[in-house]
C-alpha cells in the first residue's frame, strides 16, 4: 500500500512535493516557496513604537510574521479573538487599497490617508509625514504610549495607504503627547490628506 502524501499549495495550487513548502500560520494548508516569497513581499506593515522601542510584523494574505517568523502577541492583541490576514477594499474595477485596519478590534485612528516617497512640489506635506515618521522611529521623540502604524498598498505603485493610530485606552494621551511633541493630530491628518 502506498501513501500519498503530496499537497496543494493554498495559493496557487500547485501540487507539492514533500518538503517542498512552507506553512501558512493563519490559513488552513501550505505554500509553495514562491507564494510564501510573494505573499512577504507584497505584505502589509505593521509597526508598533512604545517606550523606546519599536515592534513590527508583516501581515499578508496567507502569513503574518515578526522577525522571529512568529505571529507577535502585540498583534494578537488587536485582533482579538479572531487572527485574520491583511485586507483589500476595492474602489472600482481596478482601483483599491489596503484596510486591514478593519479587522483590529478597540483602536482608534489618529490620522488616516496616504503617503508616498515621490513627493513634489504639489505633495511637500507627504515628505513631512514621512519625516515625523523617520523621527519617531529613530527616538527622537520617546512614545510613552503605544503609537501604531500601518502601511498598505495601493493601486497606485507610488503611493502607500497609512493609518496612524492606538488602542481606545489610551487615544485622548497619544493625542495630547502629540499635540506636546509639536505633531498635532490636526498636522498629521493634513500631511496625510
Amino acid at each position: 500500500m502506498t501513501t500519498d502524501t503530496k499537497q496543494k499549495c493554498v495559493s496557487c495550487e500547485e501540487v507539492l512535493e514533500d518538503g517542498d513548502h512552507t506553512f501558512s500560520n493563519v490559513k488552513d494548508g501550505v505554500l509553495c516557496y514562491g507564494c510564501q516569497e510573494d505573499d512577504l513581499q507584497s505584505a502589509s506593515s505593521l509597526v508598533l513604537v512604545h517606550g523606546g522601542e519599536i515592534n513590527s510584523c508583516r501581515i499578508g494574505n496567507y502569513v503574518i510574521y515578526d522577525d522571529d517568523l512568529e505571529i507577535p502577541d502585540f498583534f494578537k492583541n488587536l485582533c482579538g479573538e479572531k487572527i485574520d490576514v491583511r485586507k483589500w477594499t476595492k474602489t472600482d474595477g481596478w482601483r483599491g487599497h489596503g484596510s486591514t485596519i478593519e479587522n483590529f478590534k478597540n483602536v482608534k485612528i489618529i490620522a488616516q490617508g496616504w503617503t508616498t516617497g515621490w513627493a513634489d512640489e504639489s505633495t511637500q506635506r507627504k515628505a513631512k509625514f514621512n519625516q515625523f515618521l523617520n523621527a519617531i522611529a529613530e527616538g527622537e521623540f520617546p512614545t510613552p504610549y503605544p503609537f501604531y502604524v500601518l502601511t498598505e498598498q495601493t493601486s497606485n505603485v507610488f503611493s502607500q495607504s497609512v493609518d496612524v493610530f492606538t488602542t481606545e485606552h489610551y487615544e485622548s494621551r497619544v493625542i495630547a503627547w502629540l499635540e506636546e511633541i509639536g505633531y498635532p493630530q490636526s498636522t498629521l491628518k493634513e500631511w496625510l490628506s
